[in-house]
């Protein structure tokens, strides 16, 4: 399954392997906290929140990655550089799980970046993202933190199809990246609408397969915003989102910013169950998954 010609990358960040073949490993699931609007925060702006609550959102996902054996990030999303650093700080106080330092403003990210530079928990944070606008700063900022993990946002207008993200990534975001000593590179394919991650599919299987990073996408935003599938009430949207988000799987997707952290408790069965179906085929052709942690051990 999956036969994928060119090198694998596999990459190690504080204990979570992310990478390679799709039998080999599963996915990593990227829940969000901290999101606009999200109900435990009491003050964006200050980063004030209900710990109690954020706690247990943390517990319970951490429950679920143990009892199916998918893997996670955690996606720490905040509207101001002092509010983001208060997140981070109480997020790798209580789990041990690879952060994405995520904020809409880019001076934000450079700031929380420039916070944590020399820290040692800087191992253990993921830039999101370098995108087609990326500034000079942001990059002399990374080099100088010397963060070596980043997600890199294959996506602008002009770049939708899958042939258009490969140029785009070879002839820009990739030599960026690496010019300033990212080492672990995630490639975000980028998501306008729920039909578009049809398109993006293909380019995770065709990227995957002419770099050989791992790839994965956001799917969270368009899927929340599926208007037409929620006029069937929520049993409907819970069965059409798991089979959206089992669809980049099935083409390679490594890794899925899935959305909420509250929705922990339906999509990691749902990919639990994918990764498991995958490995399984995989015997036909003699090929095992790297552990027995594996999904397809936990829940088969």
């Amino acid at each position: 399954m999956f036969p994928f010609t060119t090198e694998q990358k596999i990459f190690n960040i504080n204990g979570v392997e992310i990478g390679g073949l799709p039998y080999e490993r599963p996915i990593v699931l990227v829940s969000s906290i901290f999101y606009s609007n999200h109900a435990i925060v009491q003050d964006s702006q200050a980063g004030i929140f209900d710990e109690q609550k954020a706690l247990e959102l943390l517990k319970k996902e951490e429950s679920l990655s143990t009892q199916t054996g998918v893997p996670r990030f955690i996606d720490v999303i905040g509207d101001t550089s002092e509010a983001l650093i208060r997140y981070i700080e109480f997020i790798t106080s209580h789990t041990d799980a690879p952060i994405l330092v995520d904020s809409s403003s880019q001076k934000v990210r450079i700031e929380v970046i420039k916070h944590f530079m020399g820290n040692n928990l800087s191992s253990r944070l993921i830039y999101n993202s370098i995108t087609d606008d990326f500034a000079e700063e942001e990059l002399d900022c990374l080099k100088n933190a010397k963060i070596k993990n980043a997600i890199v946002l294959a996506f602008n207008m002009k770049a939708i199809k899958p042939e258009r993200k490969l140029e785009l990534l070879k002839s820009k975001l990739l030599p960026a990246a690496t010019s300033v000593g990212i080492e672990n590179i995630l490639i975000d394919m980028g998501v306008v609408d729920v039909a578009s991650i049809s398109w993006i599919s293909l380019a995770i299987r065709e990227i995957k397969q002419a770099l050989g990073y791992p790839v994965g996408c956001a799917p969270a935003n368009a899927l929340y915003d599926w208007k037409k599938v929620k006029e069937f009430g929520k049993k409907a949207f819970y069965a059409s989102a798991a089979i959206v988000l089992g669809t980049i799987r099935w083409f390679g997707a490594d890794f899925c910013l899935y959305g909420p952290i509250e929705n922990a408790s339906w999509v990691y069965p749902a990919l639990a169950s994918v990764d498991g179906l995958i490995a399984y085929g995989a015997r036909l052709q003699g090929k095992r998954p790297i552990s027995k942690e594996h999904p397809l051990y936990k829940i088969f």
